[in-house]
């Protein structure tokens, strides 16, 4: 009796073993968030130079390698979830003054989507950076068709791997746009008072093109040096005469990104 007794305990032990075993290979462990293989943040000099409204990307990246120069939080924030700066709300002033020089090195020749996932996993490690989406209603410009648009064409099969770079750049008389998201982008930094969203519904790859020797020219009106808002000005117009698109003044409910808690982070 006390061997079958045993033995009974012996298989109940086994059994429970086997089931622990099981339901611990059936648990996925947390996947951990890609991340660089070395990166260095560093205070950028005060007085550094910084690129105009229309100035090129503060984060530049090759296969397998981020470098932003002279970078705000706000900067950082803005191309690792691929949104606009007024999409950007809350977190303390520092996020939009402080600069940074941020340098990092993925394993391997990894993709621009990758590495910025991988900026993302940065600013949650270095700033502790914590962020939730939500939906705001705010004023914009809503980018739609005239009643005389669209005067441009969809990109062509030549086109769509060049343009706008298509045998030689384009001349400095004009100014080129492969997308209407794009388009609104450039109106917004421009010098708009509110954000300029496409609400046109047309998607894909087209040739925009607006001739900036008439903007300019427009913009001299009057006398004395072009202003930014004349400047302004006269692109909204060349956009409807040209383009056939307009900017429609509407409340709009959109997508932003709030920050939730962030940190200044200890430089290397």
């Amino acid at each position: 009796m006390r061997q079958l007794l045993t033995r009974f305990a012996l298989l109940t032990a086994l059994v429970i073993t086997t089931f622990v075993v099981e339901c611990f290979e059936q648990v996925p462990l947390a996947q951990k968030s890609p991340a660089f293989e070395v990166a260095s943040i560093k205070l950028a000099d005060t007085f550094a130079a910084r690129p105009g409204r229309l100035g090129s990307v503060n984060v530049a990246v090759t296969p397998g390698r981020l470098i932003a120069r002279n970078a705000s939080l706000t900067d950082l924030v803005r191309d690792a979830y691929s949104i606009d700066d007024w999409q950007v709300f809350g977190g303390p002033t520092w996020i939009a003054s402080t600069r940074f020089n941020v340098e990092a090195k993925a394993v391997g020749n990894a993709p621009r989507e990758q590495l910025l996932v991988m900026l993302q996993t940065l600013l949650t490690e270095r700033f502790k950076l914590t962020t939730h989406h939500e939906s705001k209603e705010l004023a914009i410009y809503a980018l739609v068709l005239d009643k005389s648009g669209p005067k441009f064409h969809p990109l062509d099969a030549t086109e769509q791997e060049c343009y706008p770079m298509c045998r030689e750049p384009a001349p400095l008389n004009r100014l080129r746009q492969r997308d209407l998201p794009s388009l609104a982008r450039y109106l917004t930094r421009l010098g708009s008072d509110k954000p300029v969203i496409d609400r046109t519904g047309l998607t894909g790859a087209f040739k925009i093109e607006l001739d900036m020797q008439k903007i300019m020219a427009a913009a001299l009106e009057g006398g004395g040096p072009p202003t930014n808002e004349n400047i302004y000005r006269a692109s909204v117009d060349a956009v409807q005469d040209e383009l056939g698109l307009k900017l429609t003044p509407i409340r709009s409910a959109v997508d932003v990104l709030v920050i939730d808690r962030v940190e200044r982070p200890t430089p290397d």
